[in-house]
This record gives structure tokens, sequence and C-alpha cells, in this order.
């Protein structure tokens, strides 16, 4: 029989690896148990976190004064934890890891660290021992101090022995630097097989630009916490967390104020805003500037532009001064404006205006399913602010759509859809693609012959007279676009009469040449009636002549990388790299189904054909003009240097059509498909749907292409391009109407 004063303990848990389902759980599912967890502090030491009193910068105003004040608060919360706990039990453990070498001329620190130079190759030593902070410093024989002379503090001491010895399976992490010393420690730690929390503030780094950096880097290693969740987390699964006091429970004391920290030029106290307030003023400050510099050009309003899922440019305009009144102590009064910058003033539009409304006419498709009574706000992205040229008094700024109420990104946004992709590219994937586009028009003089218009002039592909008569024209143009940061690379006369083509430079910014593609429409087509023109970008215009198209040029490199291109591979038969391959064949597999976004009208498919010099058949080819997917050869070096996509026209939502052609292409890369072999000019075994009608039904059983685009944008896009579909009208009608309109 047990004696009577012996008191009994709870059964130990199991271990948290035990209750890991391979391919079901998530790190979120494991929250810290105080019995089997310990705090690793890196590198908090006053060798390295010294704080320059005067310094303004990110390192000494916001991340280390954060770390320091956040990783105080983090081991008073452990300690408390443990010793609430009895000793059986044990848990809640701190491992407190610094910069030391074993010998006094630190021979003994790694490779890396003597080539790093400076501090690095010079650590405290036993003579000159490491230095703590106040408030961060090992507890002798309850506290546990490993000092380590590598990145890693699993490389060079054996904290996964200690910690292992002490039971422990889940690590929380603090310190410095981010981006390096943290990352490698957690990388280490979740490959040896623990559960890794990582306090994102309450680590530090040398810029807000590497902080984010590291904490990228470990996202698939670790979840991300802020100090508030562990203590919170440490309170609801502790004895603490119990208590009648709630004043005993670390998170309940709330933001501990800083302690002067002494440091060796004098003490003085800081008060460190969060990180988000951090960047709202520096957004605020930077909005203010972009105003009063656009005040000081002329500008007198402000139009925020979205473009729809049907290639309608929708803008509302805001005048300046009611931007400045919503400057940060200018706001009137009665305003009851909650948002956190001047161009954030909640500019909305009706979501049925985004994919509901047919191009023709703002009539609502009904089985679109959307309407008038739900509304999403505008938010500019300032990278695409541009004065206009033909319009001075007025700058543009294109925006994404969002709830009005969560402010979460609107799944009917085309442009927040290609940031999507672009972002999965990036980051999911280690990939940055590059983008050309070709933009073919025609010119038109401003009056009819026979009730029909009149091209500007009859030449033909390259004709030099097309150049000299409209060489005031094409002067016009390339001022107005280079005012606009619109790189302008070649511009001439296309087959077609009163046709020309201006090439958009290559760019590694997909966003902004989807933004340039926009911007130069609209400046084509101001700078044709400026000189007694009309400019139309119709797919065709005449049955007897050549269409008007939008070829794009994709290639990609890997994210970070000083490679150019990754598309490229001598080594292969094709010319063509393994990935460059699949990423061909994942857009041919999709062929089909993507033309509803490529050439997404009814004129668009009359385009398209034999002797089209645009592909009528599923296939690829290097340097022949008459199959869809043209591989292009470097001029000099005959290396293939990117894909062009030639199914396509300019009545198409640039930023969809990019999503959907990139996606495609990503889905080769993540298969690994295997590249058919080319095609000879005349084949035709697997012809291209052959109208907008029969694309669409190739969409709908697309279920790839349909899941990118969501319930909500796919069930409108396909009731409203069928809607349109139906509405066949001839070529003259569609051309008389574009005319009118230009």
């Amino acid at each position: 029989m047990m004696p009577s004063n012996t008191t009994t303990t709870a059964a130990a848990e199991p271990p948290l690896r035990s209750l890991v389902t391979p391919g079901v759980s998530k790190r979120t599912d494991f929250p810290l148990r105080p019995a089997s967890m310990a705090l690793l502090v890196i590198d908090i030491q006053r060798e390295l976190t010294e704080i320059d009193e005067v310094g303004s910068d990110y390192k000494n105003a916001i991340s280390f004064p954060r770390m320091i004040a956040n990783t105080k608060r983090l081991i008073e919360a452990v300690r408390a934890n443990r010793e609430s706990r009895d000793a059986v039990r044990g848990g809640s453990e701190i491992v407190f890891t610094y910069l030391e070498a074993l010998t006094d001329d630190s021979r003994d620190v790694s490779l890396d660290y003597k080539l790093s130079g400076g501090g690095l190759s010079n650590l405290p030593h036993p003579t000159s021992p490491a230095k703590f902070l106040p408030g961060i410093s090992p507890l002798p024989g309850k506290d546990i101090a490993l000092p380590k002379t590598s990145c890693s503090v699993f490389l060079s001491t054996n904290l996964d022995y200690v910690l292992r010895n002490l039971n422990v399976d889940q690590l929380v992490v603090c310190g410095q630097l981010t981006d390096q010393c943290v990352e490698s420690a957690v990388r280490d730690a979740a490959d040896l097989g623990y559960l890794v929390s990582v306090v994102e503030d309450a680590c530090g780094a040398n810029s807000e630009g590497s902080h984010l950096k590291g904490l990228h880097g470990m996202d698939g290693f670790a979840r991300r916490v802020t100090t508030e969740q562990v203590l919170l987390e440490l309170c609801n699964n502790s004895n603490v967390s119990s208590s009648a006091n709630s004043d005993e429970c670390p998170s309940a004391k709330g933001t501990v104020e800083n302690e002067l920290y002494p440091t060796s030029k004098g003490k003085f106290g800081i008060s460190i805003p969060e990180p988000s307030e951090y960047r709202r003023r520096e957004s605020q400050g930077c909005q203010a500037a972009i105003l009063r510099s656009l005040r000081a050009a002329g500008v007198k309003f402000l139009r925020y532009a979205i473009v729809d899922a049907y290639n309608t440019i929708r803008c509302k305009t805001v005048p300046l001064p009611r931007a400045f009144d919503l400057l940060p102590g200018r706001a009137r009064v009665n305003s009851s404006v909650s948002w956190d910058g001047p161009l954030d003033n909640p500019v909305s539009i009706a979501e049925v205006c985004f994919a509901g409304l047919p191009s023709h006419a703002d009539v609502p498709v009904p089985a679109a399913n959307l309407s008038g009574r739900n509304v999403l706000t505008l938010q500019p992205d300032l990278s695409s602010l541009r004065v206009l040229p033909y319009a001075p008094r007025t700058a543009m700024v294109m925006c994404t759509a969002h709830n009005q109420r969560t402010k979460e990104l609107s799944p009917l946004c085309t442009r927040g859809l290609l940031e999507r992709v672009l972002l999965e590219a990036r980051e999911g994937m280690g990939i940055e693609f590059c983008v050309g586009a070709e933009l073919e028009f025609q010119l038109f003089r401003p009056d009819t012959k026979d009730g029909l218009p009149q091209p500007i002039d009859g030449t033909t592909f390259a004709d030099s007279t097309s150049l000299n008569e409209q060489e005031e024209f094409i002067s016009t143009l390339y001022d107005q676009l280079a005012e606009q940061d619109i790189p302008l690379e070649l511009v001439h006369a296309e087959s077609a009469p009163g046709q020309l083509e201006v090439v958009l430079s290559y760019s590694s910014s997909v966003m902004q040449l989807a933004d340039d593609v926009v911007l130069a429409r609209e400046t084509i087509s101001s700078c044709a009636k400026k000189h007694g023109m009309k400019a139309l970008f119709l797919p065709k215009t005449s049955m007897m002549t050549a269409g008007n198209g939008l070829h794009l040029h994709f290639s990609f490199r890997d994210a970070g990388s000083s490679l150019e291109n990754s598309f490229s591979d001598p080594s292969q038969p094709t010319g063509i790299s393994l990935r460059g391959q699949s990423f061909i064949e994942g857009i041919l597999d999709h062929l089909p189904s993507l033309l509803s976004f490529s050439l997404p009208t009814v004129n668009s498919f009359r385009r398209k054909g034999p002797g089209c010099w645009t592909g009528s058949a599923v296939g690829w080819s290097t340097e022949d003009k008459e199959v869809a997917i043209r591989v292009c050869l470097d001029l000099s070096t005959q290396k293939a240097t990117n894909v062009e996509f030639k199914l396509s026209d300019a009545t198409a939502n640039i930023y969809l059509e990019l999503s959907m052609i990139l996606a495609a292409g990503m889905y080769g890369l993540k298969n690994g498909l295997k590249l058919r072999p080319p095609m000879t000019t005349d084949d035709r075994s697997e012809p291209l749907p052959e109208s907008l009608l029969e694309s669409l039904d190739k969409l709908r059983g697309n279920d790839t292409l349909l899941s990118l685009l969501g319930p909500e944008l796919s069930t409108a896009y396909l009731a409203v391009r069928e809607s349109m579909a139906q509405i066949n009208k001839s070529i003259e009608e569609e051309v008389m109407n574009a005319f009118k309109k230009a």
C-alpha cells in the first residue's frame, strides 16, 4: 500500500512524435507542451547585440530592441513555468547558445568563420569570455549554456544529445541573426526530428529584408509564432494558467516596458513600435511624398484603375485635394475614414463590374451569379503609378480588388490572380519568369468610305513607306511611352494596310509588363487621336487582310540567380533544357482550353488558321512561324532563348491570360512532362478548337485551370464569355462599333 503522504503524478504524456500522422498532421496541430519543450536563445550576447543609441535604421531602432524585449519576456515566462512544475515531470528548459572559442586564438572555430573575418574569426574565448545582457543570461545550475563555434549550434555542440536526455521534442527558437544562425538551427532541428516554433518578433536581423528572407527560409521547417502566442500557449498548458491569480501567468502581464539597456555608449530608453506600425508610418510618409510630387507636377486627379475579366479598363478618379484630406493629422473632423494612408482611400466598385458584365454593354449576365449588392475596394499598387502624358493633369495607378470588410484579395481580381501565380512560381517552385510582348494594331482615317473605315495606308510588311509617313505619330508614341517608363524595343510595319507592330522590351517583372501592355494600348489610342487617326486592336478588321495579334514570349530562371535564362541547354537535342521542355509541354497540354483566355472573342478565332502565322493545331517547333508555340533562337549564338505564344490578341485580359499560360507551364514543370516531338507545318493530327464556344467547352473539362480560377471567377467567366459568343456579329459590325468608340 502506498504511504498516505506520497503524492501521485499524472501519467506520462505520449511523445509528440508518436502523435504525428504522416501526410495528415500539420505543425500547427501541436501547440506547446511545457513538459517537453525548450527555449533556445541564440547568440544574444554583448559582443554581437550592441545597439547604437543614435541609430535610426531597422536594426537599431526596430529589430534588436524588439528582439531583446521579447526574449526577456519569453525567458521570464519559461522560468516561471519551470518553477511551477515538479522535478519529476521536468520540462520548460532554457538553452543559451553563444559564440565563444575553445582556444584563445580561435584556431578551433569553423572554416566559414575564419573566412568571414572580423569578429567571427576572433571570437570571445576562455581568457576573455562572452558577456551576456541583463535579463538574457543563463542562471547557473538552472539553465543550460553551450558555447558554439559555427553558424549552426547543432554542428558545433552536443545540443541534440542534451535535448534528447531532457526528453525535449518541441523547440522554441529566438535570437539573431534571423537569416543566419537562427535559420541554420531551425533547419537542422527540423531534420533531427524536433517540432520547431520560431518566434518571429523575438528574432533580429540587420535589415527588414534579411529578417523576412530568413523567416521565409524557415517556413517549410517550423511554424511561425509571436511572443504573445508562445506566452498564451504556455499559460493554457501549464499549472500557472490555472492559478487563481492571473498575474502569475506571464502572458497576462501585457506588454513589458523596455528596461534601460546599458551599452558601452551609456544608457538609453527606446520605444519599440510593432512591425505593422513601423510599416504603416513608413507607408504614410511615402504616400505623402508621392502626393506632393504629383501636385508639384501639376497633377489634379488620381485615377484608380482595374481591368475587368473581359478587358475593359474601369476607373474612378479622385481629386488630389481629396487625397490630401486623408493625410494623418489632416483628416476632417467628421471623417470616418479608418484606412492607413491617403492613397488607401477606399474607392470601391461593385463586384459585378469585375466579371459579370459583357464588354459590349453594362447588362449583368444572370448566369454569372454576380450582382451590384457586393462592393469591392481598390487597393493601389504604387509601383504602377504613372502620370498620363496624353492626360497630363491625371495620374493613374493600377489596383487590386479586396473585400471591403476583411480587406482580403477578391477571387474576382485578375491582377491579384497573376500575383498569386507569380508568388507560387517564386516561393513554391523557385523560379522567376521573364516575359515580352509584341502588340499589333491598325491606323484608320477619321472618316469612312462607302460606310467602312479606311486604313491610313496600303503598305505591307516592313515597308518603309509606313514608317516615313507615320514618323510624327511614332515619335510622339515613343516619347509618351518613355514618359511612363515603358521601354520600346522595336517598331515596324506589319502585313495589313495601316498596320504597325510595337515590341515592348523583354522584362523580368511580369506584373510591370502586364501593366505596360494596358498602358501602351491606351497610349497608342490617344496618340492616334492626337494625329487625326483612329487605332484599332481588333483581331480582324477584314477577312481579306492579316489580323492584329499580341504575341507573348516566355522564359524563366532560378529565383535570385544571376543566371539569366534556365530555358536553354545546348546539350539537349532540342537545345531546350529539360525544365524548359516540361514548361512547353504543360502549355501544349492545356492549349485548347487556354484559347478561351488568349483568343476570347468570336473575332479572335477569325485570325486563326493555316497560312495566318498563328498555328491551327497543338504543336511546337523551332523558328517556325506557322506553329502555335514557336521556340526562338538567339541570332548570334543560335541557342534557344524563349518560347513564343502566338495565339493571342489584344482583346484578352493580359493579367488573366498570363496567369493561365504561366500556370499551364508550371503544371508541366511540377509533373515533369516530357515534350512531344516538334511538328511539321502540315501536321494537323491534333487540331485546335475552331470557335470560342468550342474552346469554352474544353475549359469546362479542365480541372487544373478551373481550380486556379476558383468557383466564383470560373462560373462568371464561362457564363459571360458564352453569352458574348452567342452574339455573333458580322465582322463589318464589329469594325464599325470599334471605330465609333476609338
